[in-house]
């Protein structure tokens, strides 16, 4: 059996991954898209997560390991809960593969929290603010 990397998601917000507020197309106030504080076109690092701009570090022994995914950064989307089927708005800030697995980061448009999921488990929306 082949040896793998192992990656490292490190979650800086505590309950990041858990979902608070599930929210219906018509009850959504969609912000504007942030100007800063998000990641793209480059593996997020410490000092982005530390900052809030980034959900997630992806390492492999102790060195950035993420790749940067070909996805508008930020955009909207809705993250799907399995099972539950439960949508809740985000705003993407992040998104990077390793090893086969696609992750985002995003921040909650209703509680401002931060998550992150499969990019499998996300609706994505793009640029135009969701009507």
């Amino acid at each position: 059996m082949a040896n793998r990397a192992t990656c490292v998601f490190s979650v800086l917000a505590i309950g990041a991954l858990s979902l608070s507020a599930s929210s219906t197309a018509s009850g959504i106030t969609w912000p504007e898209l942030p100007k800063d504080c998000f990641v793209r076109s480059r593996p997020a690092t410490q000092a982005d997560a530390k900052r809030g701009c980034a959900v997630f570090v992806i390492e492999k022994g102790g060195v950035i390991g993420g790749m940067p995914m070909d996805i508008q950064i930020p955009q909207y989307a809705w993250h799907i809960d399995q099972p539950s089927a439960k949508r809740t708005a985000v705003i993407l800030i992040q998104a990077e593969e390793s090893s086969g697995i696609k992750a985002v980061g995003y921040r909650e448009v209703s509680s401002h929290s931060l998550g992150a999921a499969l990019l499998s488990e996300m609706i994505l929306l793009g640029t135009d603010k969701p009507d």
